[in-house]
């Protein structure tokens, strides 16, 4: 398989849309949720890809992070439920279907006659957490496969170490190119199906920064 990057005019008005769903989503939670929302990885950079030929179509990911749960609505599992039953309702609206896979609650606009996906979109539910020593890390709400029922838990998120600086570093330099290869290279070889985008693009940061030496 072979991708491509998603030209900027393909992609914008289904970003907004995305977020326009969010906005509803955000509405639809109170007051027993508030949560921000991000885009993370690729996709924040403008870097969407798609698959060349294939009926996939190019997708986003957002973080929900959450910032107040009202009492008895905080277990793992009350929470992807409950934001599961939301964002069904909403993304059936907008003509999305909607599915629970393990890191994220998933929107697809399925194009029927094709048998495609146009685009999708992934949010995962996560929470910020500062420990005693102000260390930050986040957690993810993932559901279980291996569970004979579904069960959900929180999951601490691997965090690329000093993401946005190596980030920043190579901007400065003038190594976005090389970052647009590594990056395509890494979705072009991946078998991992379920590694998601802004898991590579942390991958694909941290091979570029590693090859120079930043201290000269």
């Amino acid at each position: 398989m072979a991708y491509e990057f998603v030209v900027k005019g393909e992609y914008t008005p289904v970003r907004n849309k995305f977020e326009e769903i969010i906005r509803e989503i955000q509405d639809e939670m109170k007051p027993e949720y508030t949560f921000q929302f991000s885009l993370i990885g690729s996709g924040r950079k403008k870097l969407i890809t798609k698959e060349i030929g294939s009926n996939k179509g190019f997708d986003f990911d957002y973080n929900l992070s959450l910032k107040k749960v009202a009492k008895g609505y905080n277990s793992a599992k009350i929470i992807r439920e409950n934001f599961f039953k939301i964002i069904q309702k909403i993304g059936k609206k907008y003509g999305y279907q909607t599915k629970d896979n393990k890191n994220a609650i998933t929107i697809k606009l399925i194009d029927h006659e094709k048998s495609s996906i146009v685009h999708s979109c992934d949010f995962g539910i996560v929470e910020d957490v500062l420990d005693d020593q102000e260390n930050q890390s986040q957690k993810i709400i993932i559901r279980d496969k291996n569970a004979s029922s579904p069960t959900y838990l929180w999951n601490e998120r691997p965090r690329s170490r000093n993401y946005s600086f190596k980030l920043s570093n190579i901007e400065a330099a003038g190594l976005w190119e090389a970052l647009k290869f590594e990056y395509l290279k890494l979705k072009n070889n991946n078998k991992d199906i379920e590694k998601k985008s802004y898991q590579l693009f942390i991958e694909s940061i941290n091979n570029v920064y590693n090859k120079y030496d930043w201290e000269n």
